[in-house]
């Protein structure tokens, strides 16, 4: 099997295939607790929540300190709920390792309509920048708000941020320049992704983390089924633990898989930067510069 892209979906579907000892590529769910369960016949080519949050972190703090420690406090915006509350209370735990401190956690409903008097608030508490997690209409709405309202920030930072997309960049290009999100991407060097992306496009749809993930699990099932030379389930499950299967599509280092995970997955560190989006780290897939801090509004 190959899926899924809610966690908790992908979590009770990969305990049933456990059952029959059927392996299990797990292509977009982001919770640790897939990894964690002991499950020999579950396998995550991308990486986890835990080490998008780490290097993300590891990312703002190499940006501050490039641009001379300009960040020195945060106001974390987040939706309500369980996903965006755990996140918050996450990243304000690590900020202090990069000499950022969260001034403020705001919470919101989720859906959220109108984002003014949280907007307000960030301006009387000043902070340098603003740290975002929520879903994708509440995320381009806050950075609208933002904008329209010209509150000044160092930068606006999100991880896994849900409304980070093309359509986002396109749909905003004035609200959405210079913000910065940690997530899945594509390696914009790799002559395979261009293809792919230039073929996805063409039909009218845009290049989304979907694609790509799920694209290079069929191929790691494939390169797992040939190196198996049988469709035999256990055999299959043996080549998928001891896959060397390079992604060119993704951003990642060596394939090794340990419980599961494969430790060469990492995020990228993205900027919207005129009306489209760039990879800013890990240095060696940047497409672009950063831009931090991002210019004042006029």
């Amino acid at each position: 099997y190959i899926g899924c892209f809610q966690s908790p979906v992908g979590i009770a579907a990969s305990q049933a295939a456990a059952k029959y000892d059927t392996p299990f590529l797990i292509d977009v769910g982001a919770s640790d607790l897939i990894v964690s369960r002991g499950l020999k016949n579950v396998f995550r080519l991308k990486p986890g929540f835990g080490v998008c949050v780490d290097d993300g972190i590891a990312a703002l703090g190499t940006l501050n300190k490039a641009a001379n420690g300009v960040a020195k406090s945060a106001v974390i915006v987040h939706e309500s709920g369980e996903f965006g509350t755990g996140t918050a209370k996450l990243i304000a735990g690590k900020l202090p390792s990069i000499g950022i401190v969260a001034k403020e956690l705001i919470a919101h409903d989720n859906p959220t309509r109108n984002f003014d008097n949280i907007a307000l608030r960030i301006r009387s508490l000043a902070p340098d920048i603003v740290v975002m997690s929520n879903y994708g209409n509440e995320y381009m709405l806050l950075a609208r708000t933002l904008f329209q309202q010209k509150v000044n920030l160092a930068g606006l930072y999100s991880f896994l941020g849900g409304g980070f997309n093309y359509k986002f960049v396109k749909d905003m290009p004035d609200a959405s320049q210079y913000m910065m999100d940690v997530n899945h991407w594509f390696n914009p060097k790799s002559a395979k992704a261009q293809d792919l992306k230039k073929r996805v496009e063409a039909t009218g749809a845009f290049f989304t983390f979907e694609v790509y993930l799920t694209y290079s699990n069929v191929m790691l099932l494939a390169d797992a089924l040939e190196q198996a030379a049988s469709a035999d389930k256990a055999k299959l499950t043996a080549a998928l633990a001891n896959s060397t299967y390079k992604a060119d599509l993704l951003p990642y280092g060596p394939t090794k898989f340990v419980n599961g995970q494969n430790q060469g997955g990492r995020p990228a560190v993205l900027q919207a930067l005129k009306g489209d989006i760039e990879v800013i780290a890990p240095e060696e897939f940047a497409s672009a510069k950063p831009v931090f801090p991002k210019p004042k509004l006029g």
